[in-house]
């Protein structure tokens, strides 16, 4: 699947706050937890605002340390697991 994380999160004014990509690539770099190598090379792409290509077991991964952190607000997390929930 592809994960395409370049949109803009709001703040509750509806204001944009950030782009889930560089957002996302921010809390992939800070883990100490996890496939290090896969963490950094998404991490990179994300920043790039990249597209990146995940099988299903990575996205359920994926979907998981998004929901499970306590380093993002529900601002970022909301969103972006919204749009995770849509990919098929």
């Amino acid at each position: 699947m592809k994960v395409d994380l370049n949109f803009e999160l709001f703040d509750l004014d509806g204001k944009p706050t950030a782009v889930g990509g560089k957002i996302i690539s921010s809390f992939l770099m800070s883990e100490t937890k996890g496939d290090a190598e896969k963490l950094f090379d998404w991490a990179l792409s994300f920043n790039k605002l990249e597209v990146v290509e995940m099988d299903s077991a990575d996205l359920n991964k994926f979907k998981d340390l998004i929901k499970n952190t306590e380093r993002l607000s529900v601002l970022a997390k909301g969103p972006i697991i919204k749009y995770l929930h849509t990919l098929k």
